[in-house]
């Protein structure tokens, strides 16, 4: 699918995988919201709330409509995604790219796992 970026490598066996991706110099779109760097290490990057930005009305709609697309391809194949956020969506030119679709194959919670849990006490 042209949403979801390729996996240059994968290998797995009963302990542990290993999935290696080509770099992007462009990184994912949360480094787009927080202007940093892909390269730059994590508490540099994301622990500044100043530099944070908003998107453009026309990235939004784009990004949007690209990570839709994507999202109902793979409910269409029953393939479960639970792991959307802005560091899981590579940016690729003016293209948004899904990453980590393996994690639900690999049996790793949902990232939203936590907020889904608590609807179970609500009659």
């Amino acid at each position: 699918h042209p949403y979801i970026y390729k996996v240059t490598f994968a290998i797995a066996n009963d302990s542990s995988a290993l999935v290696i991706r080509p770099f992007s110099e462009k990184g994912t779109l949360k480094d787009l919201i927080y202007k940093a760097k892909p390269k730059d290490p994590f508490l540099k990057k994301y622990c500044n709330p100043k530099k944070i930005q908003g998107l453009e009305l026309q990235q939004i709609k784009t990004y949007g409509r690209q990570i839709l697309e994507v999202l109902k391809f793979l409910h269409e194949k029953g393939f479960p995604y639970g792991h959307l956020h802005s560091a899981n969506v590579m940016l690729d030119g003016d293209t948004c790219k899904l990453l980590d679709l393996e994690n639900s194959l690999l049996g790793l919670p949902s990232f939203y796992r936590s907020y889904f849990s608590q609807f179970r006490k609500i009659n």
